[in-house]
């Protein structure tokens, strides 16, 4: 399954959507673009993929890269996921650093000279 339907298919999920018609109502698009974008005729505007990912509380980064592999030719989509695992090794490397590292200080005694 491609990264568009996918993505559809959670954004469908999250909002309670029953049907690719108001799916597409509630994209503001007709019928037809979520058909063309189901089919691989089409692809989803950049707005569209930013408005779908807030909707189910994911990263749009993640599904411009994924959305962007499944259209490139073969060697283009290597690069795209290599770029998907670089950003991915970023992430991880971020989150497991401390939040606070710098600003913790060494243990400070007011008022004191020590001299050796």
């Amino acid at each position: 399954m491609s990264a568009v339907n996918n993505l559809l298919d959670k954004y469908r999920e999250a909002c309670s959507i029953t049907s690719d018609s108001a799916l597409a109502e509630s994209l503001r698009m007709t019928r037809q673009g979520v058909h063309q974008w189901r089919k691989g005729m089409s692809w989803p505007s950049e707005d569209h993929v930013i408005a779908m990912a807030n909707a189910i509380k994911e990263p749009a980064e993640r599904w411009f890269v994924a959305i962007n592999a499944d259209r490139a030719s073969p060697a283009a989509r290597k690069v795209w996921l290599r770029l998907a695992q670089i950003a991915a090794m970023i992430a991880l490397t971020v989150g497991i650093a401390p939040a606070h590292a710098g600003t913790v200080s060494a243990p400070h005694n007011p008022g004191h000279v020590y001299i050796m």
